[in-house]
């Protein structure tokens, strides 16, 4: 059984408009085209072709992603494999879009509280950091890869472990993929181990202030301790410390609103 361009737009609830676009696209061809009047005829089997169009864009596909489905998958078990794949992907952008929204959260709430609070440098606290016993892994690369070498670290040093995580920052600005920087954690006694640097860090008096919430706006802090050290003449040595006083879990990344990540910076004498 055939049925007309529109009445198969009727059954389907397609418009006659995207059925036009599927075939220009290559999506689904009419099953007949009167060569004397160019009306475009479709199938009963053809039903069940533009239902599978329909499910594909509403999970996320593309009309080129959908033709290309509909091209390559012979059988079930390529189309579950592409599914699969989308479900992945999908995943990937929602994780993404809650951070973006609770960053976008927490900047609101801090813009409420800064209108009314002109005293954040008194966050700066001067203090003496003593001398620590630490195991460190040197890296070189993304910020954000810096969780494998608190991995390595833990690996080897777990039970000697007896502080939070801490990163050293060894160049003089933010760098997007050569950073040098080194994971930390201090240690009750020295750990021997490939990849493992085991030494007395050097303590000193630092300029520090308490972060609080997600990594991505630790940049308001950098520069209230920044323009701290400029109002008193301070210049900071290198490299800064950052002390991840809670922060994610090896399993659990918990809530970002609550991590406190601690500054220091170092002062030359």
């Amino acid at each position: 059984m055939d049925y007309s361009i529109g009445e198969f737009s009727k059954i389907t609830r397609v418009s006659v408009k995207a059925l036009r676009l599927y075939h220009e696209k290559g999506l689904l061809r009419p099953d007949f085209i009167d060569p004397q009047s160019g009306y475009r005829y479709y199938s009963a089997a053809q039903f069940y072709e533009i239902q599978l169009i329909g499910q594909l864009k509403a999970m996320g596909f593309t009309l080129q992603e959908i033709r290309e489905i509909i091209d390559q998958c012979e059988e079930d078990q390529d189309l579950v494999n592409l599914l699969s794949h989308k479900k992945r992907e999908l995943e990937r952008k929602v994780k993404s879009f809650r951070e973006s929204i609770t960053v976008i959260e927490i900047l609101l709430e801090k813009e409420k509280h800064a209108m009314n609070d002109n005293t954040q440098i008194d966050r700066v606290e001067l203090k003496d950091i003593p001398d620590m016993l630490i195991a460190g892994h040197r890296m070189c690369g993304r910020y954000k890869d810096m969780g494998r070498g608190f991995q390595l670290l833990g690996k080897h040093a777990g039970r000697y472990i007896q502080g939070p995580a801490l990163a050293l920052y060894y160049d003089g600005e933010y760098k997007e993929e050569d950073a040098d920087y080194e994971a930390c954690f201090p240690v009750s006694k020295p750990v021997e181990a490939a990849e493992v640097d085991c030494r007395t860090l050097p303590g000193g008096r630092a300029a520090t202030l308490v972060h609080e919430g997600p990594y991505e706006t630790l940049s308001e802090s950098y520069k209230i301790l920044m323009d701290y050290l400029k109002s008193k003449s301070f210049e900071a040595q290198v490299p800064s410390r950052e002390i991840f006083l809670k922060g994610p879990g090896m399993v659990l990344k918990g809530n970002p609103r609550k991590y406190r990540t601690e500054i220091q910076f170092l002062l030359k004498a």
